[in-house]
């Protein structure tokens, strides 16, 4: 299982990193997020748990939501093989996640460290929101601050345009 909401938010604490949190019901989809009335709702990201063909290697992708990626430049950029979707198994076994609750905070779960991060540059200097440790409450907080907070944790972030 992920860490806990109280856990993370702790980090947070500890790591002096400002943030503003709404507990809400689950969402599953954008349209959900943006049916509650969640408040600066642009500062949403997606967060995508990509493996390679041969399942050996493993990268959380975090961007805008409104943006597509392209899984062939994406491979191009950092030099993997075919990239596809990691399955609901691959999600639970690394991150401790589920589909639909997919969160940056997850790599916390990863003690072995197998996925790189990689955050598109746009959101460098931005606010992001994203999930907890479930899709039944956002965190909003800088982007930077997050990747430090990954950083310190010894999950080294690159950011890409994406």
């Amino acid at each position: 299982m992920a860490l806990s909401e109280q856990a993370i938010l702790q980090l947070l604490e500890e790591h002096h990193i400002n943030y503003i949190v709404r507990k809400h019901e689950p969402i599953f989809t954008v349209a959900q997020g943006k049916a509650l009335g969640l408040p600066n709702v642009q500062a949403a990201v997606k967060s995508l748990l990509l493996t390679d063909d041969k399942h050996q290697s493993y990268y959380l992708v975090v961007l805008p939501l409104d943006k597509r990626l392209d899984l062939k430049e994406l491979r191009v950029k950092i030099g993997s093989r075919r990239l596809t979707m990691a399955s609901s198994q691959e999600l639970m076994q690394l991150l401790g996640l589920i589909p639909g609750a997919v969160t940056p905070f997850g790599l916390l779960q990863d003690k072995e460290h197998r996925v790189q991060a990689f955050f598109d540059a746009e959101l460098k200097e931005n606010t992001i929101a994203t999930h907890l440790d479930s899709n039944t409450a956002t965190v909003w907080l800088h982007c930077h601050k997050l990747v430090h907070l990954l950083e310190a944790k010894g999950h080294k972030s690159t950011y890409l345009p994406l």
